[in-house]
């Protein structure tokens, strides 16, 4: 991790995730805390106050807004804030990264759903970071990642082929390193590190299998990092798509989920 200087969680986040840790913590505390990063507190106002929430008097104080979207939402808004603060700025590379990520966090909370899953924003936190990998490798290397890129998009090989033959390791490898630097769950990191392995006896609710999904209803939905395999048409049956009617519904549900949260987690 010292060699390739694998970034620290900003200090705000640092401190409201230990907060979170705490089961004695004060939530006044916690609001002055995410109040005085003024980003964080808009992001926190305006998305409690999305249509998601739908709440009849809308949050007007971080205070109110934290009780209305829970901790692990809040959690989740945390780590998004995380993620974006080392992407580069101004990147067309980065932005469709940023873009993917959240795709990809808001098709894992709808399969989640689907499959009964109870813990969907666990979900939605491991497709936000599914990528946190591919992140550092351009946040580490800007020019060495964008031809993997270019030479991936040329000659459609695998990008975690490429990776590996230029870095010694892949973006999902790279990926759990910084998730476990960061001490986030581990089953998350378990899910990150395996979400390109295809299983023989895929069980839906696991996240890995999700993540796997993930990525490809990203790629129809035009909102996918790079081209990924289809998964076993068990997989696809078992997320409730047995024709290409019904699998281009979950499509368009993950496309306007992107279209309606996106503007709510814009870079800063």
């Amino acid at each position: 991790m010292e060699r390739h200087k694998l970034p620290s969680l900003p200090i705000v986040v640092t401190k409201v995730l230990s907060m979170l840790n705490d089961p004695d913590f004060s939530v006044r505390q916690l609001s002055r805390v995410i109040s005085d990063d003024t980003a964080l507190a808009s992001r926190t106002l305006a998305i409690s106050r999305s249509a998601r929430y739908a709440q009849r008097h809308q949050p007007t104080t971080v205070h109110e807004a934290i009780l209305v979207l829970g901790y692990q939402t809040l959690r989740n808004i945390v780590m998004a804030t995380a993620a974006q603060s080392f992407l580069i700025r101004k990147n067309k590379i980065a932005e469709k990264l940023w873009s993917h990520s959240l795709a990809a966090a808001l098709a894992a909370r709808i399969l989640s759903q689907r499959v009964g899953l109870k813990d969907t924003e666990l979900a939605f936190l491991a497709g936000l970071l599914h990528d946190v990998g591919e992140m550092i490798l351009l946040h580490g290397d800007p020019k060495g990642f964008e031809q993997v890129l270019a030479e991936v998009q040329q000659t459609k090989e695998s990008i975690v082929e490429k990776e590996k033959e230029l870095y010694s390791f892949d973006h999902s490898s790279i990926g759990v390193a910084l998730l476990d630097f960061w001490n986030i769950d581990s089953r998350i990191g378990e899910a990150v590190l395996c979400h390109h392995d295809q299983e023989d006896n895929p069980d839906p609710k696991s996240l890995m299998t999700i993540l796997g999904m993930v990525d490809y209803l990203c790629f129809k939905a035009d909102l996918a990092f790079s081209e990924p395999p289809a998964p076993p048409s068990q997989v696809i049956s078992a997320f409730g798509c047995e024709d290409e009617a019904s699998l281009e519904e979950l499509v368009q549900e993950v496309r306007q989920a992107f279209n309606e949260e996106s503007v709510l987690f814009k870079p800063a």
